[in-house]
């Protein structure tokens, strides 16, 4: 009886631990201050600049994407620097082969990620969005799509909630997390970055 009992157990949570295809990167405190923000001034110093988690799960048809961060996300963060400033939490997703040149980068210059899921802070408000840079190639425009958010109740994690659609519903893609300073708008030089997980390289979802 104890051993049908525990079987049925063993069974149950089996089945929930399948049903959520989760992948997580831990990633150290106080790394910020890497060489690639030295000139970056008191925002490196910030701590939630600073990632120490980033987790992509798939549950019941729906992405999640959580950052957690080493100090809570103020209510209101200062200011960003520059005419248009903005700080970034944000996902870059690599689903499918080759690169994509243009939009959010300068013209021209390619990069290897057809997705990103941002948080934005640009002095009055957060927004979150998911850039599609995938009509690029083709000879059209990168689509923008204000995603669902959340902070958890210390202010140290935020979630974003996508529709698989909107990434092209991958079965399996790379990513990466990263915080950056926008100092001019996309499409220009002036996103740097602040602290990524992993701190090198991608990470395969699941």
């Amino acid at each position: 009886m104890i051993t049908a009992l525990a079987s049925m157990l063993v069974a149950f949570i089996g089945t929930g631990t399948a049903s959520a295809q989760t992948v997580a990167v831990d990633d150290p405190v106080g790394d910020a201050g890497n060489p690639n923000t030295q000139s970056l001034g008191s925002e490196k110093e910030q701590g939630y600049f600073d990632i120490v988690r980033a987790e992509v799960s798939k549950e019941s048809g729906t992405f999640a994407m959580t950052m957690r961060l080493a100090a809570p996300v103020p209510a209101a963060p200062p200011q960003p620097n520059g005419a248009s400033g903005m700080f970034l939490w944000a996902f870059a997703l690599d689903t499918q082969p080759g690169s994509i040149a243009g939009y959010l980068y300068p013209p021209g210059q390619k990069n290897r990620f057809e997705y990103f899921v941002l948080l934005s802070w640009d002095g009055i408000a957060f927004r979150a969005f998911v850039i599609d840079r995938t009509p690029l190639p083709s000879g059209g425009e990168a689509v923008t799509t204000d995603v669902p958010f959340s902070f958890n109740t210390a202010r140290d994690e935020v979630r974003f909630v996508i529709n698989p659609a909107l990434i092209g519903n991958p079965a399996t893609f790379e990513w990466l997390s990263v915080n950056a300073l926008r100092k001019s708008h996309f499409g220009s030089y002036g996103l740097q970055a602040l602290d990524f997980a992993p701190d090198a390289g991608t990470t395969t979802w699941p």
